[in-house]
């Protein structure tokens, strides 16, 4: 029987190298592509000053129990394509002062937007002030959107998650919660102070 001849082709000429030298050049060029969509997509998920935006909570949460000491509601009706709403919003608060209505993207701060509300003269219905918006651009789609009513003072605010593909209308009420917190706070306050 004769001898096998041995293979006189050079290594680079076989498949098997080949194979093996694909997994790991891939994982390179992908992670090179990876780099270049993450140094050209900036997220404005995470914010940089940590501190900064912690103090400005409990300033937020002070806006929201004003919105629900004055029983503040709001209903908003987008109309179909996504470039105004009407407004409408009841509670205790001064008419002359301007209102703005704020769209604000989960994920790209660069599709927020910030509306002056127009008052719709005589439109006080059941208690409630009708106002209407005409957005800067066309909303992009976006499975939700948070939708957020203030007054030009920073006094109060309401707002609310909404979700386009469940209709074209979102509720914002005041959270009454929040006045529980501070009474039940108040009332451990008094109970301390008696004690002493």
């Amino acid at each position: 029987m004769p001898a096998p001849q041995p293979d006189k082709k050079p290594w680079y000429r076989h498949p098997i190298p080949w194979l093996l030298f694909a997994g790991p050049l891939i994982v390179v060029a992908a992670s090179f592509i990876t780099l270049k969509i993450a140094l050209n997509n900036n997220s404005d998920v995470v914010t940089d000053d940590y501190y900064k935006d912690g103090k400005h909570i409990n300033l937020q949460l002070d806006r929201d129990r004003e919105a629900a000491r004055r029983g503040i509601s709001a209903h908003v009706l987008f109309n179909s394509e996504g470039s105004g709403a009407k407004v409408f919003i009841g509670g205790r608060f001064d008419r002359k002062v301007p209102l703005k209505l704020l769209l604000l993207h989960p994920a790209r701060k660069a599709d927020d937007q910030s509306i002056e509300l127009k008052i719709k003269p005589d439109a006080g219905q059941d208690g409630m002030t009708e106002y209407s918006a005409v957005f800067k651009a066309p909303l992009p789609s976006a499975v939700h959107w948070y939708v957020r009513i203030e007054d030009g003072a920073g006094q109060w605010r309401v707002e609310n998650k909404w979700l386009p593909k469940k209709g074209p209308a979102v509720s914002l009420n005041a959270d009454m919660a929040l006045l529980d917190d501070e009474a039940s706070a108040a009332s451990a306050a008094a109970v301390s102070a008696l004690s002493e």
